[in-house]
């Protein structure tokens, strides 16, 4: 009888756990695009366009957005002009992207030009 009314205890202690809602939050869903930059004001707004199509994409600039190379490190968001290939990374799940993050192909340093210059 004793162990009856331990196991009648313990499962009225669980069961409110074991029916317990939980709420859970949905990670955002980054959204990526890439292609060459036609347009850019640092802060503001990058236009990007498609690489298989004449289209152009406006991207919103998030004010923490991060800016780096392909291997991850930042680098200086001026260095991004027209002609430059990027990835934005950007949330998809408003109305207008806003870009969280850029990665730059590749950037001509001005130093590799100096150097070329000296050694002529």
């Amino acid at each position: 009888m004793v162990k009856k009314t331990i196991n009648a205890l313990a499962c009225a202690l669980i069961a409110p756990l074991a029916f317990a809602q939980t709420s859970t939050t949905t990670a955002e869903q980054m959204t990526t695009g890439s292609g060459t930059v036609t347009t850019y004001e640092p802060g503001k707004i990058i236009v990007v366009g498609s690489e298989n199509a004449p289209d152009t994409f406006s991207y919103v600039l998030d004010n923490t957005v991060r800016y780096v190379n392909k291997a991850g490190r930042q680098i200086d968001e001026h260095l991004i002009k027209p002609g430059t290939r990027v990835h934005v990374y950007y949330d998809g799940t408003g109305e207008t992207p806003v870009v969280n993050r850029v990665v730059v192909d590749q950037v001509k340093a001005k130093i590799s030009r100096k150097l070329k210059a000296a050694g002529s």
